[in-house]
């Protein structure tokens, strides 16, 4: 009689899928915080997290998941007027920071195009020719 293969996962692949729930989890809250933020004029600093979270990642999926919620957040910021030209100067600061995480992120998608791994390059391209529309 033979026996059957555990059925659980190994305690590693157990860890990782906890650890990615909770990178989903983080990329999940940021987003919500940073539409409601934009909607009601509030606090655009979760944006500096959001694209840490982005630059940190362990994985590829881990990386698009944070980039397709960078791409969504951005969005929304420019439809929603956020970096359209006047305002007073404080306005004027807050578009610049803007512009700023906005370079960086576009500085990030140039370099998954020179990634040794492929699926990087492809999806860097994917996210490249969206923002560029």
């Amino acid at each position: 009689m033979t026996h059957p293969g555990p059925s659980l996962p190994p305690p590693s692949k157990k860890r990782k899928s906890q650890k990615d729930l909770e990178f989903t989890k983080s990329v999940k809250q940021l987003e919500a915080q940073l539409t409601a933020a934009a909607t009601s004029n509030g606090s655009l600093n979760p944006l500096a997290d959001l694209l840490e979270l982005a630059f940190k990642a362990n994985d590829a999926q881990d990386t698009f998941k944070a980039l397709y919620a960078l791409y969504r957040v951005f969005v929304f910021i420019i439809t929603g007027g956020k970096l359209a030209s006047g305002g007073d100067a404080a306005a004027k600061v807050v578009k610049t920071w803007i512009w700023e995480r906005l370079h960086s992120y576009i500085d990030f998608l140039c370099g998954l195009l020179k990634d040794e791994e492929n699926v990087l390059r492809v999806g860097g391209v994917f996210l490249f020719y969206c923002n560029s529309m």
